[in-house]
């Protein structure tokens, strides 16, 4: 039996990567050796994707650290490229939806997600191949910890038709409206970075050569507030500032910005750092998953993701100088203990529907 993943695994972004990587090695190890990745790679999110190779910012500061760092961008890029070609089994290349027509009979149970598939900012409306519509009529169909956006009503609509024509149903945060009038089964899980412990991440990651102490910051929209910020923790704490940059651009407080560090090399900043400060999703996770004392500096887009996943872990939001940040307080051994339920309940529910799908195609 052959199990196939839809997500968005191509794209110069850390959390998509591992996210896609977390969840096909999950499967691969503990329910069907022969998975891989629908190489489905969606127009809008590749042109939003070479579109942030250039510096989106009016501040003018940014664009010659952006020149400067070019190379190492395209690098970065490529480090990208190797890690999903050597490690996601991916299928033939499909640029464009009727492509998805080739894949009839390859696969006897089809995964949407994880990640924000189902968000129509993201793919410029709601994308059908994220809800498997392309599928054999004898393919499991099924999702798993996908993240639904903001949407209007008659995109809510359309949305429980897609699902209702869906197997089994998971999401990753609690969606009332959906919940509230959907009439089908809704599971919650994990995202699929927090299945794998953080032995098995350290065996990916790539350790950085120093033995100094640093805080890792980690920012999905740079600001220069945000920056003013990490300078107070530096001051407070003497630590020095390694930064992962997309564009290059250092400001005074950062020691060393890394622009082309991979998958692999990101994971290694991680799990080496003294502390974290980050707005990020992925960031927050990867700092739990190390357990990592994390700073979180509040953020506009998104903002659900991180709350989500405050109230899941238990995190305590400490607030600093009113709000500026938010030093996130936890219990270790309870996060870690929530890690080990959360995948139980996975592994319950891939477990079953795999199992459904093989007794489908017998």
């Amino acid at each position: 039996m052959k199990a196939g993943i839809v997500t968005f695994h191509f794209v110069n972004n850390y959390g998509g990567a591992l996210q896609a990587y977390a969840l096909r090695k999950t499967i691969e190890k503990n329910f069907c050796q022969d998975v891989g990745l629908v190489d489905y790679r969606h127009w809008f999110i590749r042109f939003t994707d070479a579109v942030r190779m250039l510096p989106i910012t009016t501040n003018v500061r940014y664009y010659g650290p952006w020149f400067r760092s070019f190379r190492r961008m395209r690098k970065r890029r490529r480090k990208f490229a190797a890690f999903t070609a050597r490690e996601l089994n991916l299928s033939k290349r499909i640029n464009f939806t009727p492509g998805l027509g080739k894949l009839k009979g390859q696969y006897q149970i089809l995964i949407a997600g994880s990640d924000q598939i189902w968000n129509p900012t993201i793919t410029m409306g709601l994308a059908k191949p994220y809800f498997l519509t392309f599928a054999d009529p004898d393919c499991r169909k099924i999702s798993y910890a996908a993240s639904v956006g903001q949407m209007s009503d008659s995109k809510k609509r359309k949305l429980k038709g897609y699902l209702s024509k869906l197997d089994a149903v998971s999401i990753r945060e609690e969606v009332d409206w959906l919940e509230k009038s959907a009439k089908f089964p809704i599971e919650h899980h994990i995202d699929p970075t927090f299945l794998l412990s953080e032995k098995e991440w350290r065996q990916v990651a790539t350790i950085p050569r120093t033995r100094e102490k640093y805080i890792l910051t980690y920012f999905m929209q740079k600001n220069e507030a945000a920056y003013e910020t990490v300078k107070k923790i530096k001051e407070a704490t003497g630590y020095k500032v390694f930064d992962i940059s997309r564009y290059g651009y250092k400001p005074d407080c950062v020691d060393k910005s890394f622009v082309d560090v991979g998958p692999e090399e990101f994971l290694g900043l991680f799990a080496s750092a003294t502390q974290v400060i980050t707005n990020s999703f992925h960031g927050m996770a990867f700092s739990l998953i190390f357990s990592k004392p994390v700073d979180f500096i509040p953020i506009k887009r998104f903002s659900g993701r991180i709350e989500a996943l405050s109230e899941l872990f238990r995190l305590e939001k400490e607030p600093v100088n009113d709000g500026e940040y938010y030093h996130m307080k936890y219990d270790r051994e309870t996060v870690q203990g929530i890690m080990a339920e959360e995948r139980k309940k996975t592994y319950s529910y891939l477990e079953k529907e795999i199992q459904a799908a093989h007794d489908n195609n017998e």
